[in-house]
């Protein structure tokens, strides 16, 4: 049974390429004719080879556009969570901007607090600066007026003071080797007219407290 299937097979086969019933009974058309069977198998085993390269690719192609569905499935169900998720989300930022705006608001605030105070302490600085600068200008002017005092004061003291031993001791020398010069007592020379001492000030340095200084020279007088 299964030899008569076979060889229904090869006629349907040799008919459909154009057989049919005249089949060729000599050995040379029966030699073309297999020559000819060869070719076309191997026609078909080649359109076979290409129609398998052709299936695999259709079937990675299949596979990659699985995997697309599968991603674009992912972000659809990703879209369609819930909108509280969303709105949280907003809401968690928008109180953070706030925040932040408030911490902002006291940085600036602290700015101008330390502008301010800048401000003010280079107002100080220059104060200072200036207050220095004045008392240093007294202070050469006070210095001026003590060495004026004390100028006027050695020479009161000069004018008031009896001689010294070493001024006696001098004269008297002198008159040893000059008897003609007479020593005379302080009571005789009271006549003499003894002119004030004079007081040259440079009329470059004008102290301010000039009246100050005019009271204690009129004292030591």
């Amino acid at each position: 049974f299964s030899a008569v299937e076979n060889e229904v097979e090869a006629e349907r086969v040799l008919f459909s390429y154009g057989y049919g019933a005249n089949v060729p009974t000599t050995a040379k058309r029966r030699l073309k004719q297999s020559v000819h069977l060869a070719r076309r198998l191997l026609q078909l085993e080649k359109q076979n080879s290409l129609l398998g390269k052709d299936l695999e690719h259709q079937k990675e192609q299949v596979t990659q556009i699985s995997q697309e569905l599968d991603r674009a499935n992912s972000l659809l169900s990703q879209v369609q969570q819930p909108y509280k998720y969303l709105i949280e989300t907003v809401q968690q930022r928008d109180s953070q901007i706030s925040v932040q705006k408030e911490h902002i608001a006291e940085l600036e605030k602290d700015i101008s607090l330390l502008n301010k105070e800048k401000t003010a302490l280079l107002r100080v600085k220059n104060q200072m600066a200036a207050d220095l600068e004045r008392l240093l200008n007294h202070r050469e002017e006070l210095a001026v007026m003590k060495q004026i005092l004390i100028n006027l004061q050695d020479k009161h003291k000069e004018q008031n003071s009896p001689p010294s031993q070493i001024n006696l001791k001098s004269l008297t020398a002198e008159n040893k080797l000059h008897p003609s010069v007479k020593l005379l007592p302080e009571y005789e020379e009271e006549n003499v007219f003894r002119p004030k001492p004079t007081l040259f000030v440079s009329t470059y340095f004008i102290p301010h407290n000039i009246c100050n200084f005019v009271w204690l020279w009129s004292i030591l007088r």
